[in-house]
């Protein structure tokens, strides 16, 4: 059924088109003025089938009404009210160009491709940001039930957004698997990133700077649990004039690691990283209770030797609550890994 649209002009975008239940949404948006930043308003209660990748470009937006959260401190879980669901065909649901918002929507799908029978990267993903800009934002956004990455080469700011049972094809990790993959310094900030069968969320080839991200990788006052690899990962960072930084802080971080060596926050290969005022070990929040890292490892700085990727250095380890947890990488020199204040 297509219905009638109702647009409005606003401050923010350049107008607004309502997008009714029921209407086609990926034609919508798709024969939209690409010239145009427009915001899409969905409606509550529906749910909205896409059969061809909806295209966001610059100053678009996609907004469902304002809805709940539940508070999982110091998180908090958005429950929107409408969903947009991908098409089997679809290697992307979405992809956003240029500076773009997503606000209030639940977004599900993301088969991955193969080629010559391996997977190809960038594919299996519920949003494709590569093309997005670094001003772009997320906020009570719930993604799930992709095959490779919740997000890949994510751009911008994660504000109270949740990331869930992603990577769905086991092929796919140790590649692109993540609930937010970037390979730029992005911030994710009071989120629920859980149960997702690789990271968490993991910033990887030299995680470049970002003039937006002041902090760099800015990872902070989010619940990460259940992850089956890394909660949070920093890899191979370091050697380029352009290479990134991280603040991992205020994290509660339990439970992770279950597939793999990994800890609740991985460091590897990497350099100038700051992690500090994060608490692992098992724990009960918002009546649910998290089991403790894997193997009881809060914290894994590691090299791997290779030629061809940067050196372990200048990491800092500083003030986080172990619960009697443990960190890999203390015995290292203090200008790789210095350890401090960790209890």
């Amino acid at each position: 059924m297509i219905g009638v649209l109702a647009v409005v002009f606003l401050m923010g975008a350049d107008r607004e088109v309502v997008v009714p239940c029921g209407q086609d949404l990926d034609a919508t948006v798709n024969a939209d003025d690409p010239m145009i930043g427009t915001r899409f308003q969905l409606e509550g209660g529906c749910t909205y089938s896409v059969d061809t990748m909806v295209v966001l470009n610059e100053g678009d937006e996609i907004a469902g009404p304002q809805a709940t959260f539940i508070e999982r401190a110091p998180a908090f879980d958005p429950q929107p009210t409408v969903t947009i669901v991908g098409s089997e065909g679809l290697s992307h649901v979405i992809r956003a160009q240029g500076t773009v918002r997503l606000e209030w929507v639940k977004i599900i799908g993301g088969p991955g491709q193969y080629l010559g029978g391996s997977p190809v990267a960038g594919t299996g993903s519920a949003l494709a940001m590569g093309m997005a800009s670094n001003t772009s934002s997320l906020y009570a956004v719930h993604i799930t039930g992709t095959d490779a990455a919740g997000i890949t080469n994510a751009h911008g700011t994660f504000e109270r957004i949740e990331l869930d049972d992603t990577t769905q094809d086991p092929n796919f990790l140790g590649f692109t698997g993540s609930g937010l993959k970037a390979i730029n310094e992005v911030e994710v900030r009071n989120s629920y990133i859980h149960d997702n069968q690789g990271n968490g969320l993991w910033c990887d080839v030299f995680c470049q700077d970002s003039e937006s991200h002041l902090n760099g990788f800015w990872v902070h006052e989010n619940l990460v649990v259940n992850n089956g690899r890394a909660g949070i990962r920093f890899e191979q960072v370091g050697d380029v004039a352009d290479a990134g930084e991280a603040l991992i802080e205020n994290n509660e971080v339990h439970g992770n690691s279950t597939g793999a060596v990994r800890g609740g926050v991985s460091l590897h290969d990497a350099q100038n990283a700051l992690v500090r005022n994060n608490v692992f070990g098992a724990k009960s929040i918002a009546g649910v209770a998290y089991p403790r890292n894997r193997d009881r490892v809060a914290i894994r700085a590691t090299d791997s030797g290779r030629s061809d990727r940067p050196n372990l250095f200048n990491i800092d380890i500083v003030g986080n609550v172990l619960n009697g947890e443990v960190i890999k990488g203390c015995e290292k020199p203090d200008t790789i890994v210095a350890c401090s204040g960790n209890r």
